[in-house]
């Protein structure tokens, strides 16, 4: 296996190597939720939250590919254990808010580096990346506008448990 690549710089294969870490361990988190979420009684947010999961696996195999495209091994990265615990339903969404958003800054930094250095397969890459975040963006701050407007009372967590259940895949 090669470890220099014709189309990729040693920069460009350090952000790849580094998007599949943080989507496997996007992953990890949003496990985690789900697990937290289950064992205390949201079963359709658990289901959502082991979707999410599942759709971050996927997001690390894009930039796994682009690196195999070029002849370039990607890494298993070791990962940190995520959080175990959480405070309620709200504090997970909260969470799961600040977690993209640091996910959308990693995605805007690899754009941007792909863009300087003017590899438009990996600025393509990024783009995708970037129009994925909007998508998960969206998605998070929606539940939470729903608490916002319609609080946190143990029927209103009922109501918005079982929406999020009919959303799960």
């Amino acid at each position: 296996m090669k470890t220099k690549s014709e189309f990729l710089s040693e920069e460009m294969v350090k952000l790849l190597n580094y998007r599949v870490e943080q989507e496997e361990y996007s992953a990890r988190i949003y496990l985690s939720m789900a697990n937290w979420l289950n064992d205390k009684g949201f079963a359709g947010a658990a289901k959502l939250f082991k979707d999410y999961s599942d759709e971050e696996l996927v997001h690390a195999d894009k930039a796994k590919n682009m690196l195999l495209a070029n002849g370039i091994r990607p890494i298993t990265p070791a990962l940190k254990q995520p959080k175990q615990d959480f405070l309620s339903l709200p504090d997970v969404l909260i969470s799961a808010l600040d977690h993209e958003k640091e996910i959308t800054k990693q995605c805007y930094a690899l754009t941007k580096a792909a863009h300087t250095e003017e590899n438009f397969m990996v600025v393509e890459l990024g783009l995708w990346y970037c129009k994925e975040q909007a998508e998960e963006l969206n998605k998070v701050q929606y539940f939470i506008g729903r608490l916002e407007a319609f609080g946190e009372e143990s029927i209103m967590l009922r109501e918005l448990d079982k929406e999020m259940g009919q959303l799960a895949k």
